[in-house]
């Protein structure tokens, strides 16, 4: 029930007082804490108390990782991995460009390490390419745009990384601690990348997504064999962004049910959704005197604490972080608390005796431990402003430390494989770009956002193969029940058939079957065929972390043996995959040429020999339009280079909270109603349970002759002076004739007034931005607010416009830096530039529309014979 500040610290205080005086065991359990201020209040917390621990696990667990360090480096660390300095990639399940670790820090690296374009300079310099190889069970994001894919059942991937072990043991001439492996896994995939890998020793990356500590210490080996360790992993300045340990919450567990802890103390974590027997953990929090939680909102965990305090925001506090070993940063109130919230630093600090404000904790903190650190600034106060200003303060580096290869922890390994029939199925449990470990399901933006892979939205679902659905005679969207291996687990989910995945393995999300998302039901609009987002007293999708284990004390993802029995229902999934898909019909491009396709590819061997590769000729289109568009001032246009864009949708969710995009619901995105003004294309061909993927960002391509403006009874879709094509909403009727006409399938129709009902969801919302009522037309307008916003500022200062000064929304939040927005007319700007590169193209340029949005030819380091053209 509703109460006071003033209640809760009383009753609080008066509790640890009780506890303190009869020796209770305390507990502080949290996820991940980079603030090295907030680590230091918990430990001064817990201090007061004869046996107080603070326990750290996180959702999406990397606890191995951090293990098989400690036994091979004696210190459990998280490596900084610098995939812009690897020439060579393997990953085994590591999905390191949509969910593992650092995926936007990761995407910035992995475009960095993959340059194609040339620049204005007299000497030729071979592009600089990483060459990328997967091994996975799912369909992931970074297994989409791998150069070499390998689908391979969970099982079998620590056979593999066994024989890779092995392989490079030979060319070093080095003892293999891990003895010999299976020869009929040493196939000609994977000597070709131990080949690789060895050529590049020092310049390799090879990393592991898998928590098991075996298969951990096998990576470690490989990686300080090749020498990576100090190129491409740095432990001198280690990364604090997963800090989990399995072992440490499987005790605390064991504790609980053991009745052995007499208060506990949980933020910035949902145990009882996210571990394994979350529901008995609940139920055995029940054995504690006081349990206080800092959750935002009363979750699966908040509602069996005696008390709630919610935390502030992250953009209503002052805090700080340390992401990696020295560099620290620094985060500043940006809006009033909605609620009645208040920092978690805060709440130690009272109930310490304190009683200081989240600003004067900080401070303090800094003063005491980060300025001593440094010898730049003389006085604290120019430290403070300097970094208030900046945002962050790289602290002088402190001196090495030694690290040496330990091979006795190697030699602890379990070698022994799980032997996988013919028929087996073996789960695996993976977290979503959107969602990830559940802690986004509320947010309707990324409850509609398309995944990269399946394009279904508002749902997780049970993702079997093709050859699998085959066998089970199952069709798309039949309810399975998914059964483990004890039997003590049945989850009822529809089917997803999906090209490319292993045909022994069983796909599951997690993040879904969120408390609260029930409110999601009536998201849509009203309307006599409406049908409910969430049925009523249901929540989004499936909770499937109850198939989570322990294993050896860690927490288990993948490789749990489980049965399918089709139930016969058939539920209807909502996807997007299939509604603005372009194809070219063959008798479209010009006479004497082949069908010129949406996305152009080729390898990198066929580039490095003509950077014009697998692009067509670049010809003028015939056409019957008269030029009398003449651009005298500006001419603006974009750019996007296919090789660097990952698909990861950042661009997507950007537009929509720049531009007040609504989320319409799941009923309506199954009408093909959905109202994302930029989308992702998703492209791939399958070939016997194999895949080949291509991404391609499409929003409105502002043509030059648009066919959308000439078919317009009123003149509401027009050419302005500067090349962007205009959608005035006062004088829209609804035709839709410009959505019928537009070749790109890129303007939407909106169907309904969407209520902005509350006054935190009007906040939402852009106030540079018109909100668009219902029957209208709206499309992307290359966020002309910030144009005009720029313009205005230049005037104001009086100076001409500099080249990227403007970035759409899209552009700036691109961690792949795939787009590039510009006046097409500077001839010094970086568009220009880019539209004299070989690979450049428009897509659907045969058909004469002229469009000021471009591309760049996709390239692989494939061979040649594998980079065919996608179709759509």
């Amino acid at each position: 029930k509703e109460t006071t500040w003033e209640n809760i610290d009383s009753e609080i205080s008066l509790k640890i007082n009780s506890m303190k005086q009869s020796n209770g065991s305390v507990r502080f359990l949290t996820g991940t804490i980079t603030s090295p201020t907030i680590k230091k209040l918990i430990r001064e917390f817990l201090a007061q108390f004869s046996d107080g621990k603070h326990i750290v696990y996180d959702a999406l667990s990397v606890s191995a990782i951090l293990d098989a360090h400690e036994k091979t480096h004696s210190e459990r660390i998280l490596p900084h991995y610098r995939f812009d300095k690897a020439e060579v990639i393997v990953s085994f399940d590591a999905d390191f460009l949509g969910t593992w670790i650092s995926p936007v820090e990761f995407t910035a690296q992995y475009s960095a390490g993959r340059t194609l374009q040339q620049e204005n300079t007299s000497e030729k310099k071979s592009p600089k390419f990483s060459y990328h190889a997967q091994f996975e069970s799912n369909v992931s994001l970074t297994g989409s745009n791998a150069d070499k894919r390998i689908a391979v059942a969970p099982d079998e991937q620590f056979s593999l990384l066994h024989c890779l072990a092995a392989l490079l043991s030979q060319k070093a001439n080095t003892n293999n601690p891990f003895g010999e492996c299976e020869p009929t896994r040493c196939d000609s995939t994977l000597k070709d990348i131990a080949e690789r890998l060895w050529n590049k020793r020092g310049a390799g990356l090879v990393v592991c997504g898998v928590n098991n500590l075996d298969m951990q210490i096998v990576v470690n080996f490989i990686n300080n064999l090749l020498g990576n360790y100090g190129a491409t992993l740095d432990i001198q300045q280690p990364s604090y962004q997963r800090q989990g340990n399995d072992r440490a919450l499987a005790m605390l567990q064991q504790e609980i049910n053991d009745g052995k802890i007499s208060g506990l103390f949980i933020s910035g974590c949902n145990p009882v959704y996210d571990t394994p027997n979350g529901d008995a953990f609940g139920k055995s929090l029940k054995n504690i005197s006081l349990v206080v939680s800092f959750a935002e909102r009363v979750d699966e965990t908040s509602s069996f604490a005696h008390y709630v305090c919610p935390d502030h925001h992250s953009l209503e506090s002052w805090n700080d972080a340390e992401i990696f070993d020295g560099v620290y940063t620094m985060t500043q109130p940006t809006i009033q608390p909605f609620g009645n919230t208040r920092a978690l630093s805060e709440s130690i600090s009272n109930w310490s005796g304190a009683k200081l404000s989240a600003y004067a904790i900080l401070r303090n903190y800094w003063q005491s431990n980060i300025f001593p650190q440094q010898k730049k600034f003389t006085l604290f106060q120019s430290l403070w402003d300097a970094t208030v200003e900046k945002g962050f303060f790289d602290a002088e580096k402190k001196s090495e430390k030694n690290f040496s290869f330990d091979t006795n922890g190697c030699n602890q390994t379990n070698t022994t494989v799980s032997q996988l029939s013919e028929n087996d199925l073996r789960l695996v449990l993976y977290p979503t770009i959107a969602l990830l470990d559940g802690r986004h399901a509320h947010n309707p933006w990324l409850q509609e956002l398309p995944d990269p892979v399946t394009k279904i939205v508002w749902d997780n679902y049970a993702s079997i193969s093709s050859s699998t659905a085959e066998r089970f005679k199952i069709e798309e969207g039949t309810i399975l029940n998914i059964t483990s291996d004890d039997g003590k687990e049945i989850l009822a989910l529809p089917a997803h058939i999906q090209p490319g995945l292993n045909k022994n393995t069983v796909a599951i999300a997690l993040g879904y079957g969120r408390k609260g998302t029930e409110r999601f039901t009536n998201i849509g609009p009203e309307w006599l065929e409406a049908k409910p987002t969430v049925n009523p007293g249901s929540v989004v999708g499936k909770n499937a972390a109850k198939f989570l284990q322990f294993e050896n004390s860690q927490l288990k993802f993948s490789g749990r043996k489980v049965s399918l029995t089709s139930t016969g229902e058939i539920y209807t999934l909502a996807s997007t995959q299939i509604h603005h898909s372009l194809s070219v019909p063959e008798n479209v491009a010009p006479s004497g040429e082949n069908r010129r396709e949406i996305i152009q590819e080729t390898s990198l061997e066929e580039f490095s020999m003509n950077p014009a590769a697998g692009s067509f000729a670049k010809t003028p289109p015939i056409t019957m339009w008269n030029d009398d568009h003449k651009y005298t001032g500006h001419h603006w246009g974009m750019a996007i280079d296919l090789t660097a864009c990952t698909g990861c949708s950042a661009c997507v969710i950007s537009c929509q909270a720049e531009n007040n995009t609504p989320s319409v619901g799941k009923d309506e995105v199954f009408r093909n109603r959905e109202l994302t003004w930029l989308r992702i294309d998703r492209y791939y061909e399958e070939n016997n349970d194999e895949i080949k993927v291509a991404h391609q960002p499409m929003m409105c391509q502002h043509c030059g002759n648009a066919p959308c403006e000439t078919v317009c009874p009123v003149l509401a879709t027009v050419h302005s002076s500067e090349g962007l094509n205009q959608q005035v909403y006062n004088r829209c009727v609804g035709t839709r004739y410009c959505a019928n006409n537009c070749p790109y399938k890129v303007r939407r129709f909106n169907w309904f007034e969407y209520e902005h009902g509350d006054a935190m969801h009007k906040l939402v919302l852009n106030p540079d931005v018109t909100v668009r009522e219902r029957g209208v037309m709206e499309k992307c307008t290359m966020c002309v607010q910030r144009i005009q916003e720029g313009k205005i500022l230049a005037k104001k200062e009086g100076r001409i416009l500099n080249d990227g000064e403007i970035q759409p929304a899209c552009q700036q939040s691109c961690p792949a830096n795939a787009i590039v927005f510009g006046d097409m007319n500077d001839k010094q700007s970086k568009i220009a530039s880019i539209m004299k590169d070989p690979r450049y193209y428009r897509a659907l340029e045969e058909i004469g529309v002229q469009p000021a949005v471009g591309y760049l030819t996709l390239v692989h380091d494939r061979e040649n014979n594998e980079g065919e053209k996608h179709n759509g």
